[in-house]
């Protein structure tokens, strides 16, 4: 009896093992190549944001809530990313994000597509 709950530990134990080291070496997270990353993120609530992906050379608006992720604008153009503390931008971004919300309702740029979180 002693036996088997030992060889049945082991084996456990092994598995346990085998799941860490492969759970670390997933394809793809060791490449250290980033297809995509967020330029800029601000908080308009404690559950709520707006982000600024770059995703290859296209940058997505997009608000992000309690509900998942909702494309609000595809930019015609990239947008530079200022470090913060670099200043005021030219234009503020309450201006920015009113002229293009009414640009995309107009072009149906993401066509209020939304990304389920699960």
């Amino acid at each position: 009896m002693l036996r088997v709950l030992a060889g049945l530990g082991l084996v456990l134990v092994v598995f346990y093992l085998l799941l860490r080291v492969l759970k670390r070496a997933q394809p793809g997270l060791a490449s250290g190549r980033a297809d995509f990353r967020v330029v800029a993120s601000l908080a308009l609530s404690p559950r709520e944001r707006v982000l600024l992906v770059q995703v290859g050379e296209q940058q997505l608006l997009l608000g992000a809530g309690a509900q998942g992720l909702r494309c609000l604008h595809v930019l015609p153009q990239a947008l530079e990313a200022k470090p913060p503390g670099s200043g005021m931008p030219a234009v503020p971004f309450a201006d920015w994000l009113r002229k293009a919300v009414s640009s995309s309702a107009s072009s149906g740029a993401c066509s209020g597509s939304s990304i389920d979180p699960s």
